[in-house]
């Protein structure tokens, strides 16, 4: 299957946010607050997009992915930032995980 040049989403999403924050420090639009409350929806998105280019890599995307959610919960209100360091045991679970899932691979 043939497919044209990549775009490199990370040089999109830079530019993106450097014209948004722009706007906003000239006094066009107001992205401050939005930003402030909504930008663990960036490391979502960004360990999602890792999924969906490197499926075979999961650790880093899901972590991001994890983390993301838990500071927007925080952010929105819905979960307490001290109950979340109450699980950082998942953290060495999860790189325990991945040091097994790695080495399986490797062995296949």
């Amino acid at each position: 299957m043939a497919s044209g040049p990549r775009i490199p989403f990370s040089g999109v999403l830079l530019i993106v946010f450097g014209a948004l924050f722009l706007l906003d420090q000239q006094g066009v639009i107001s992205f401050g607050h939005v930003f402030s409350q909504w930008w663990p929806v960036l490391l979502v998105v960004a360990g999602v997009l890792s999924l969906i280019e490197r499926p075979g890599n999961v650790f880093l995307p899901v972590i991001m992915i994890t983390i993301g959610c838990a500071l927007l919960l925080s952010k929105l209100g819905y979960l307490r930032f001290e109950s979340i360091w109450r699980l950082w045991p998942l953290v060495l679970i999860a790189m325990g995980m991945n040091i097994l899932f790695s080495s399986r691979r490797g062995n296949s």
